[in-house]
This record gives structure tokens, sequence and C-alpha cells, in this order.
């Protein structure tokens, strides 16, 4: 009677013949974010009407009548619902701890810490994690979803090649920031503002907070991606079999460059949509 489908093109809730059994209608369907259980979109349905959602990623569907009971939920689950980069981190990570140590996990670039391929592996508490994020908006969001969690550290810090000032761009609500000027101006709408802020480099970073050794890297930092890889200082620190970073602010040079880069050093390669992943034995 009522069912709930994830695919390519969203989310879509289908009801039937529900008045027939439940007549505190309509019903209301809301979309809620799985991290923080924000409701970010609601409709109304009755008899043998639908509803789409455009987006699946890491959001949960509940049905609720007229009297706000709940009816029906659907949480998003990463084996069911998660596309391929969701699932190979979160195996990748399981085997490490199926071979009997606890792993460590990099993030730069949290956003809000509402989606991303590390977020399910940080909600189930199964790594270690240092969660770097520059943007003042998005990381007061990220300590509010993630302060109660044991397994997760969260920095507001600047990560560069090398540790230099910057100058930071951030659109908007913060949602999109970058130190690569012609990303933002390419797909920012709002006011772009600008502030010099001191930095870390990446290979501090990962000596200072993680001792130098880490398991996996997750990168999401619009367009600094590739140097920050090629940036870690390699007589200090291995670097790690599991990388997930995001190349499509990357031009076809830049492309070209970090994939050579990797594939010199024996990792196999994935792009898809926008985001590459980088994995070896």
């Amino acid at each position: 009677m009522i069912q709930v489908k994830y695919s390519d093109e969203g989310i879509r809730i289908d009801v039937g013949e529900i008045s027939k059994y439940n007549q505190n209608l309509p019903l209301r369907v809301k979309i809620m974010k799985h991290v923080s259980g924000e409701e970010v979109w609601s409709t109304e349905l009755n008899d043998f009407w639908f509803a789409t959602f455009p987006s699946t990623e890491m959001f949960d569907v509940e049905v609720v009548d007229n009297k706000n009971t709940i009816v029906y939920t659907k949480k998003w689950d990463i084996m069911e619902n998660g596309n391929h980069f969701y699932k190979s981190l979160w195996l990748y990570n399981k085997m490490i701890l199926s071979n009997g140590k606890f792993p460590k996990g990099l993030v730069i670039g949290t956003h809000d810490g509402e989606f991303g391929e590390w977020v399910p592996i940080a909600l189930k508490r199964d790594a270690n994690m240092i969660l770097v994020e520059a943007s003042n908006n998005q990381f007061s969001k990220l300590t509010k979803n993630y302060f109660k969690n044991s397994t997760t550290k969260c920095i507001q810090n600047l990560v560069t090649t090398n540790g230099e000032d910057v100058i930071f761009f951030e659109g908007g609500a913060g949602y999109t920031n970058t130190v690569v000027e012609k990303v933002i101006r390419y797909w920012e709408t709002e006011e772009v503002h600008t502030t010099k802020r001191s930095s870390i480099s990446m290979t501090n970073i990962i000596m200072e907070e993680m001792g130098g050794d880490i398991d996996w890297l997750h990168l999401d930092v619009e367009g600094l991606d590739a140097k920050l890889i090629m940036s870690i200082d390699e007589s200090k620190i291995k670097l790690p079999n599991f990388i997930i970073f995001e190349d499509f602010n990357l031009n076809e040079d830049e492309k070209k460059e970090i994939y050579s880069y990797l594939e010199n050093r024996n990792y196999k390669l994935k792009s898809e949509g926008g985001i590459c992943e980088a994995i070896r034995k």
C-alpha cells in the first residue's frame, strides 16, 4: 500500500488504496537527512498518489497520517542504496577491522557531515577519524552532528600543500568553499567572500593528528584534491592504500597528472561521476 523506491532518478513514494484501512488522510511524506534527522522536504499523499524527490544520497523517508502518527519509515542503507564508492570504502574499512586493526581515516573537506562516503563509517564508530573542515558555517554544523561521537575528532583548519597563508573563497552560506578561485567562480551564484587564512600542510596534519599513519584518505576540497595527494612527503608518510578524492573540478591535464602519479605507485583507479577511487594491495 506504501512503496518506497530508491533509484538513480531519486526517491519515489507510491500510495495505494490506503483510505480503506486508514481514514486519517491525507498522509504526509517527509524526506529527512540520515545523520541529523532534519526534514528537508514534505508533501501530502492520498489514495493512488505518488511523490518523488530528486536525490537519494543519505536521505530517509518517513510517512505520517494527519494525526502525525508514523505509519511507515525507510532508512537509507549503504548496501541497498549507496553507490559504488560508499560501498567500497565501507568494505575496505570492514576488512581492516576483520584483520584485527582499528582503522585510521582522514577526511579533508567534510562540509557539515551530512553526506560523504566516510559518513556511514563514522556513524557506526568503525574507525578513528579526523574530520577537517575550513568553513565556519559548515564546521558548526559538523560539530553538532558528531560531538557525541567518541571515534571522531573535528578540526577547523585549512589544509594546503605547503601550509602557507592563502586566500580562502567562500560563497553563500559557506556550502561552497575553496582556495581554487576558478572553481568557486564557476559554481557559485551568490556573492563570493574572500579572507586571508592560515593553513596547515597535508604532511603536517597527517604527522600531527595521525602520527604519520593512516589507513584511508577521503578528500573533497573543490579542485585541490590532486595537489594535496601529491604534496604528501613520502619520506615521512606511507601513502594509504585506499584514497577517495573528487576529480570533477580537475581539467584534463590535472587528471592525467594525478592518475599517472597514483598508477606509478601501483594504485588501481576507478573514476565515475566526478569521484575517483585509488586502491592498492
